[in-house]
């Protein structure tokens, strides 16, 4: 290999590394809470856990797909939670991003608010805006959590999703990932 092709890869291995990285958020760590404190139910409620009979559901697609999702049906609007550790290299000065892939149908959005504490401080509020692209088809819809509010040397947060007020379509949640900026870039 010439000493310029070591440049470049070495150069190409440097920009992957500082490109940002994603925290997978899988479906069914989410936990049904108390939409008043965020509390997650006792031992009777399933503890939080998502299943067939819990609002939102925690449901598997058709028999033609393999599909994991938490749906909310019309008129449900039950918070979910879940705590995510921090890896050691997590940049709290530089925004966080949270994406979630959706399906809701034509008329109602799918733009929940996201809740967010970050090594148990303050809560803070953002918002996933749906408006301009609902639609049943599975489709992402992302959230920017302002450095300003995450602590800059945070080791875990604590995240809320709250979906909108729906009546006419029921709103589901395919995929979630939290997106951040390593340390020095």
């Amino acid at each position: 290999m010439s000493f310029n092709s070591r440049i470049n890869k070495a150069k190409r291995q440097l920009n992957q590394d500082r490109r940002s990285r994603s925290i997978p958020l899988p479906i069914f760590d989410w936990r049904e809470v108390d939409g008043t404190n965020f509390a997650v139910g006792n031992t009777a409620a399933g503890g939080g856990l998502l299943s067939s009979n819990t609002t939102p559901i925690g449901e598997s697609g058709t028999t033609t797909a393999i599909n994991q999702f938490m749906s909310w049906a019309t008129t449900v609007v039950d918070p979910v939670a879940i705590q995510v550790p921090l890896p050691a290299d997590f940049d709290g000065s530089q925004d966080v991003t949270v994406d979630l892939w959706v399906a809701s149908g034509t008329t109602d959005a799918a733009s929940f608010a996201l809740l967010s504490s970050w090594d148990a401080g303050a809560t803070v509020t953002d918002a996933f805006d749906d408006a301009a692209s609902k639609s049943a088809t599975i489709h992402k819809i992302t959230a920017t959590i302002a450095a300003a509010d995450i602590a800059d040397t945070a080791r875990f947060c604590t995240l809320v999703i709250v979906p909108p007020a729906h009546a006419t379509n029921a709103i589901a949640v395919h995929n979630a990932q939290l997106n951040y900026s390593p340390i020095g870039v």
